[in-house]
């Protein structure tokens, strides 16, 4: 007995009727590989919500598909409801930093600066050596003290440069 190969063909006004058309095995053989890529792809991306008994009935015409969620691709340059031509792209938050940003940095870096010259070398160099990623016992060794008490300075320092420049964060 030779086995018969179907194509399924969606009622245009009952989407929801669907009969089955014999074709040749070559014709589905073409067909079928490209109609499960499509609707995996859709199922993936959340637009095909076909349930596994019906997928005999897909023949990836989703614009009749009663299973279709539609396009849930979204654009940047699209207008947003109740706006006036504001578009998502419009909305969204810029990397460059604004000019109010840059002068409170611009402030903060040279209290820092006048913070650092205030400190006595011991402080100062501590601080160097961690802006130049040094660990602990790089640190330690460089200065010539315990780790532990290079450790205590810093932290140290670091209290009393937020206390100091508490007002710039």
């Amino acid at each position: 007995m030779k086995t018969k190969f179907y194509y399924p063909v969606r009622d245009a006004e009952n989407p929801s009727r669907v009969s089955l058309v014999e074709v040749s095995e070559e014709f589905y053989r073409a067909v079928q590989p490209e109609i499960d890529r499509v609707r995996k792809q859709k199922q993936r991306n959340s637009t095909c919500f076909c349930p596994k008994k019906m997928l005999w009935t897909c023949n990836i015409d989703c614009t009749i598909c009663p299973y279709n969620a539609g396009d849930n691709t979204i654009s940047f340059d699209a207008p947003l409801k109740g706006t006036e031509g504001l578009t998502l792209r419009d909305t969204l938050i810029s990397d460059e930093a604004s000019p109010e940003a840059i002068a409170m940095d611009k402030a903060l870096l040279a209290a820092l600066y006048e913070e650092l010259d205030r400190l006595d070398p011991d402080g100062r160099s501590i601080c160097e050596l961690v802006a130049a990623n040094c660990t602990e016992r790089e640190g330690a060794a460089i200065l010539g003290i315990s780790k532990t008490t290079y450790r205590y300075r810093w932290a140290k320092l670091r209290e009393k440069l937020a206390e100091k420049l508490k007002d710039y964060t």
